[in-house]
């Protein structure tokens, strides 16, 4: 177990209720496409699937999975990822989380491509009013691109108020300085995302699958910070910062 806040028994549970959630949808979206309705929202039931797969890539991580086995699931979800989420109504945070994960399963970089040109595609056709070219996302996307493809375009924080202190972190050049900078702004990430929807869920009797800062560990891999002293931080996910090391051993 890797989450210290509730019990095998209960993330098994919320795996169950995961499976079963994905099994209507499943049959939702064969149904519509067999029946060509075309009245189904089938963007909805393609995100619904890509939520499920997220959400069971947490529980699983907290529970201890192997971490090989969650690249798995995390390049079977991908094309529900991008199928679900409506260019015209993007989600930052998951589009942030779904980045970061990426970096932290190093995922082969023909998908993680695909990451990239969603993002760029969101960038040029989303109304600015409801969307702002990110430097936190653009500073994850750019790590796994080549010199000559990086973008530079984003000048701002889409969520200043939450980001501005990991985004300082990776503006941050002197290794004890980026490694203090970083502890700093774990200390505050819980209460950052206090509107967070999943915020405080483990108060409740279902619905919590642990709380792990995605977005931190992957700047610290790309950055290749010093976590030593965050091995045992509730919140951060050292050993999705680590398991290819732990492989290569």
């Amino acid at each position: 177990m890797r989450d210290k806040v509730k019990d095998h028994k209960y993330f098994e549970r919320q795996l169950e209720r995961n499976l079963q959630s994905k099994v209507i949808t499943e049959q939702a979206l064969i149904e519509s496409v067999e029946n060509n309705n075309n009245q189904v929202d089938r963007t909805f039931l393609y995100w619904s699937l890509a939520q499920n797969a997220y959400y069971n890539i947490e529980i699983k991580y907290s529970m201890g999975g192997c971490i090989k086995e969650l690249q798995t699931d995390y390049l079977n979800s991908l094309d529900d990822f991008r199928h679900g989420c409506d260019i015209n109504d993007p989600i930052y945070f998951e589009i942030l989380n779904r980045v970061a994960l990426g970096i932290l399963l190093k995922i082969p970089n023909e998908k993680f491509q695909l990451l990239v040109e969603y993002v760029k595609r969101v960038d040029e056709e989303t109304n600015p009013n409801d969307w702002t070219a990110d430097m936190l996302l653009w500073f994850m996307l750019n790590s796994h691109l080549e010199d000559n493809e990086r973008k530079s375009y984003a000048q701002a924080l889409a969520f200043p108020c939450i980001y501005m202190g990991l985004y300082k972190v990776t503006q941050t050049t002197e290794k004890e300085k980026t490694k203090k900078a970083l502890n700093e702004y774990l200390d505050k990430w819980y209460d950052l995302n206090k509107n967070a929807p999943w915020h405080n869920t483990h108060l409740r009797s279902n619905g919590y699958t642990g709380y792990w800062a995605w977005e931190v560990a992957a700047v610290a891999k790309i950055m290749h910070i010093d976590d030593t002293d965050l091995k045992d931080n509730p919140y951060y996910p050292y050993d999705m910062v680590h398991w290819e090391e732990d492989k290569e051993e």
